[in-house]
């Protein structure tokens, strides 16, 4: 959950968002179908503990609509997604020995590997699936069905391989049967621009826009990947194609705006969050802007109010919380820095694989002088990072560095530090973190010339 992302909207097209396909994080395993008093049934026992009730229920289920998953691949999904993952393995082993050429049996399987890390044996799975997805015991509509899922879990899967021909083909054979899907174009531009061809990756942009409107505008998609390839001018290039083109659509003006705050340009930004706030005066994403445009400007005492503001719209708001935390944070007032631990604590429990959220709680305990539990938060928040093949955002990377200078360990402080220039994220920070790395250095002696 970053500090820039607000649930349900395209505040920030800039970074995260626009390469979500390029980095798909793992899928969970769909729950059983909800839909018959029998399904419904089953969740509430399993809910309840009762494991082999539910268990029954699923399997009667299957009676009334055999085209549902059978009964214990069904059951394997609601295990792993109450993180047993050893019973949901052994079940789904169970459904595999019952009727191993189902091809649900290994569209669960792939999931599984999937959110594991395990690519290779997504991948072999979903090529099974489309071998088992020919046979005349399924109806046209099951047969389709099972052909897109293995599909589409194949190029997900080569997206997390960053084999983007390979991925491109899956995608272009959904499309050959699904030409109207925005989606599977999307990411077949993603898959498209990875490859080195932004203009026809563009084209493919525009066809999904001009067949989904709800999705994102083409030049903001291009703007966002230039970004995350660490090309600003061709980032900026883009942004202003989309404000100049789309010029009354809010999404550009915003985007834009976020995207020249992280880049440390606040003065410039302030043109098109006012043009924004012309275009949509009222809007949640539109304050939220405002809010981090002041916490850049270090204005903590407006920023709150907008935080505070649109918590109490929408109390599960994790964008509002998170930076409400950071900005109560920075108060001199102790209600007030706990206060902001007891928010990043509350969206750290609903987001406990998160780095961002961790690296959120360990500085406003930090802030707070709880130094056993920033150091615990902060340290998570790196091991979390890691484990899922990413680095830390900037401004997390400063808070580590922060407490790493603290403990005098000026060698770890400096190596993160200047790893900021190739991260991704909001840089509200990025005057702290110059100041610290100039401290830093006088701290550590200069490599010995040979």
């Amino acid at each position: 959950m970053s500090s820039r992302s607000i649930p349900g909207s395209l505040l920030v097209v800039a970074l995260a968002g626009l390469t979500a396909f390029a980095q798909t994080p793992p899928v969970p395993p769909a729950p059983p179908v909800v839909g018959s008093p029998e399904t419904q049934k089953a969740i509430e026992l399993f809910t309840a503990g009762k494991i082999d009730d539910a268990y029954k229920e699923l399997q009667n289920a299957v009676k009334a609509n055999p085209k549902l998953p059978p009964a214990r691949v069904q059951l394997a999904s609601l295990l792993f997604q109450a993180k047993e993952a050893r019973a949901a393995r052994q079940n789904l082993e169970t459904a595999a020995a019952e009727d191993p050429k189902h091809p649900e049996v290994y569209l669960m399987n792939a999931s599984f590997a999937f959110g594991e890390g395990r690519l290779t044996d997504a991948i072999l799975s979903c090529q099974i699936v489309l071998q088992l997805a020919v046979e005349p015991r399924w109806d046209p509509e099951q047969r389709k069905r099972f052909i897109r899922e293995a599909r589409l879990g194949l190029a997900t899967s080569f997206e997390g391989r960053r084999d983007f021909a390979s991925a491109r083909d899956q995608l272009a054979a959904i499309l050959a049967e699904d030409a109207k899907n925005g989606i599977a174009r999307t990411r077949l531009a993603v898959s498209i621009f990875m490859q080195g061809k932004p203009d026809e990756a563009f084209n493919e942009f525009s066809v999904a826009y001009r067949d989904d409107p709800a999705l994102e505008l083409p030049e903001l998609q291009i703007a966002g990947l230039y970004s995350n390839q660490g090309d600003n001018p061709k980032a900026e290039e883009w942004f202003k194609k989309a404000v100049a083109i789309h010029g009354a659509n809010v999404k550009s003006h915003r985007a834009y705006a976020g995207w020249l705050l992280d880049n440390g340009k606040v003065d410039e930004s302030q043109l098109y969050i006012d043009s924004a706030g012309k275009l949509d005066p009222n809007g949640k994403e539109t304050k939220a802007l405002r809010g981090l445009a002041l916490r850049y400007r270090k204005d903590f005492a407006g920023a709150e109010l907008i935080f505070e503001d649109l918590l109490k719209e929408s109390p599960s708001n994790a964008f509002a919380s998170l930076n409400l935390a950071l900005t109560l944070a920075e108060s001199p007032d102790n209600k007030k820095t706990a206060k902001a631990v007891e928010l990043a604590e509350n969206e750290a429990r609903k987001n406990s694989k998160n780095a961002e959220a961790l690296a959120i709680l360990g500085w406003c305990y930090y802030k707070n002088g709880q130094m056993d539990n920033a150091e615990k938060a902060l340290v998570g928040s790196y091991q979390t990072a890691s484990q899922a093949g990413q680095g830390l955002t900037r401004d997390a990377a400063y808070f580590l560095a922060r407490l790493l200078f603290d403990k005098s360990k000026f060698d770890e402080a400096q190596k993160l530090l200047k790893t900021i220039g190739d991260a991704r994220g909001a840089h509200v920070y990025r005057t702290e973190a110059a100041a610290l790395l100039v401290e830093v250095d006088k701290k550590v002696p200069p490599p010995v010339k040979k």
